[in-house]
């Protein structure tokens, strides 16, 4: 099975780092500054792996034809971009492990429908400023056909992967488990930009997590109206939309501790991206639950004010970028 891997980031560079160490055939794109740097270095990843291993990476991925499989992780805001790079080639599966629930519908227009599957990522990491990666979490991913079932491609892919390293499942119900981690997610990058915190800290804190917990009531409240059955993706999601405010928090207080026992250094993406003064990935994931809410009528009162707050701080974001980059050409 050949493998591409579109995008060089933190999941990026784990996905392919692990098949390349056990010795399945994948290539990673990759641009600029970063290609050569893991042409020259490999890919370097520490924390719950430790190894480096040299990958063939695409520079130019208008040169590819046909492969079996291309796994997207770029950014939400760059997907039409990313897409339109390989849209010469041909693959039999197609899936994303971007945030959010959209890119199912961007892969589907460019490659069709028979060859899109659906994922969702509950494993992470993060890209060190010397170009090694933390891998911080690996609590799973998740393949499936859309909106549902296993078929023999998806079990396929699962086993690769699986015997590569990366804790993956195939999904009998994925759309419920794209949806799961996105309730949870648009949440927890709400509470994570804002207070700029480790995810162990906002969620060990009585008013942030009980912010994180409305949001993801709200978030629920859209799923339930697309008729769209909700479940726990390794980290809770059930107990806190089910449940009574003050159980939810417990259970974030709970997952809180865990996490600082396992993954102190777990930061969302977003908040990574903020730190390294880098366009926020906010109208696909969070701007596409707003709109969501609107449309459906759904009052979502928290979300709308922390959506209002992170426009804000990315257009600071945006500003501080556009001044450093005018500051360097000077």
């Amino acid at each position: 099975m050949e493998f591409v891997v579109l995008g060089a980031g933190a999941l990026g560079s784990i996905i392919s780092g692990h098949l390349a160490r056990a010795g399945e055939s994948v290539s990673l794109i990759a641009r600029g500054e970063r290609a050569r740097y893991l042409q020259q270095n490999g890919i370097t990843l520490t924390g719950l792996a430790e190894f480096n291993v040299t990958c063939p990476v695409i520079t130019d991925p208008k040169t590819l034809t046909e492969k079996d499989v291309l796994i997207l992780a770029v950014k939400s805001q760059d997907v039409e971009i990313a897409l339109s790079d390989v849209s010469g080639a041909h693959f039999s599966s197609v899936l994303s492990v971007q945030n959010g629930v959209y890119g199912n519908d961007q892969i589907a227009r460019m490659f069709g429908a028979s060859s899109t599957l659906g994922a969702t990522a509950a494993f992470s990491g993060e890209v060190k400023l010397q170009g090694g990666v933390s891998f911080t979490a690996n609590a799973g991913f998740f393949i499936g056909e859309l909106p549902s079932g296993i078929s023999t491609r998806v079990s396929s892919i699962v086993k690769t992967l699986n015997n590569a390293g990366i804790n993956t499942e195939a999904s009998p119900d994925i759309q419920s488990l794209q949806w799961s981690k996105f309730v949870l997610w648009v949440a927890y990058t709400s509470i994570s930009v804002i207070t700029r915190q480790p995810t162990y800290r906002f969620l060990a804190d009585y008013d942030t997590s009980l912010l994180c917990a409305r949001i993801m009531r709200e978030m629920a409240a859209i799923a339930n109206d697309r008729a769209i059955p909700l479940q726990d993706v390794g980290w809770p999601v059930l107990p806190v939309i089910n449940d009574t405010e003050d159980k939810a928090i417990e259970s974030l207080n709970h997952l809180s501790k865990t996490l600082e026992q396992s993954a102190s250094g777990h930061k969302m993406s977003a908040l990574q991206d903020l730190e390294n003064r880098k366009e926020l990935e906010i109208e696909a994931t969070l701007g596409y639950a707003v709109s969501e809410a609107q449309t459906r009528g759904i009052n979502i009162p928290t979300l709308d004010v922390c959506y209002s707050l992170i426009k804000g701080i990315n257009r600071s974001n945006r500003r501080d970028l556009s001044t450093n980059i005018e500051s360097d050409d000077n």
